[in-house]
């Protein structure tokens, strides 16, 4: 009896067809899974430097007798070397001592000020930054947590010094810190119309100012790589403070699936949404003014 060789029969064009439309359905449906991975990685490893920005908030105010990091400070020609993320560098682990580089808004790429989702190149004065470091996409609410422009400081410096955590009337409602970033021309009309600008008066139930307001942040465009570690501005005014430079339009950033990491007055950070930034001033939802 003759042994019977096995016939071996290749693939057809149809069945190779099969397979690769297969393994195209499956990462078409993986991909994204693995970029929504990567991003909420990336989303908790900012929470992670909004905590720490927390803790050393904290440790600065006990240290200065419970008065928040200044905004920043010159001598009225050139920058006096201080503002927020100098006066809180000693506080960080990852940040080391004091550095006039981070007035101009540029760390190192591993600084704790960050973030993984946001690493602009370009300085707050829209110059490159220079190379091995990056730009800061954190900001500090200037408005509820520093005091108006001075200019009769001692040395002949002028800038925006930190209030009083007894100023404040609910620290723990109160955004301190928030993703930023700078905002460009887009399709939303009412991004700094004119109400948005102007001072409210929370107990005038009818101001137009107040709230709430219909700008849509989620439709906002960011200028490409730039950096915000100053402030941000917030819509409206509250308890005398208006937006004199509102018009910089550095604004809270929803980057992490449409939410934006913050730290509170108090030191502790979560995750909140476009919402609270649109509220009537004052409301329960509002957390970027002081109030009850």
């Amino acid at each position: 009896m003759k042994n019977q060789r096995s016939i071996r029969r290749n693939f057809t064009l149809i069945e190779l067809l099969v397979v690769i439309a297969i393994i195209a359905i499956l990462a078409a449906i993986l991909f994204p899974v693995f970029a929504q991975a990567r991003e909420k990685a990336r989303a908790i490893a900012c929470m992670s430097n909004m905590r720490n920005i927390g803790l050393a908030t904290m440790q600065y105010i006990q240290d200065y007798d419970e008065v928040y990091p200044l905004g920043y400070m010159w001598d009225g020609a050139s920058w006096g070397g201080t503002m927020w993320t100098v006066g809180l560098g000693p506080y960080l682990q990852k940040y080391g001592a004091s550095n006039t580089q981070f007035v101009d808004g540029a760390v190192g790429g591993n600084s704790v000020l960050v973030c993984p989702s946001f690493r602009p190149a370009i300085d707050a004065n829209g110059q490159p930054i220079p190379g091995g470091q990056v730009g800061i996409g954190y900001s500090i609410n200037k408005t509820q947590l520093n005091t108006p422009w001075n200019t009769g400081l001692p040395a002949g410096l002028q800038g925006f010094g930190g209030v009083s955590q007894a100023t404040l009337i609910a620290p723990a409602n109160l955004v301190a810190f928030a993703e930023t970033a700078v905002v460009g021309a887009n399709g939303d009309a009412n991004i700094a119309r004119a109400a948005d600008q102007a001072w409210c008066d929370p107990n005038n139930p009818v101001q137009a100012s107040c709230g709430p307001f219909t700008f849509q942040p989620l439709l906002w465009s960011n200028k490409p790589n730039q950096t915000t570690g100053w402030d941000f501005d917030i819509p409206g005014g509250f308890a005398g403070q208006g937006n004199g430079d509102y018009q910089r339009r550095r604004r809270p950033d929803f980057r992490h699936s449409q939410r934006c990491n913050v730290m509170f007055a108090d030191g502790h950070a979560k995750a909140v949404g476009p919402n609270t930034l649109t509220a009537r001033i004052g409301s329960a939802d509002d957390i970027w003014h002081n109030h009850n």
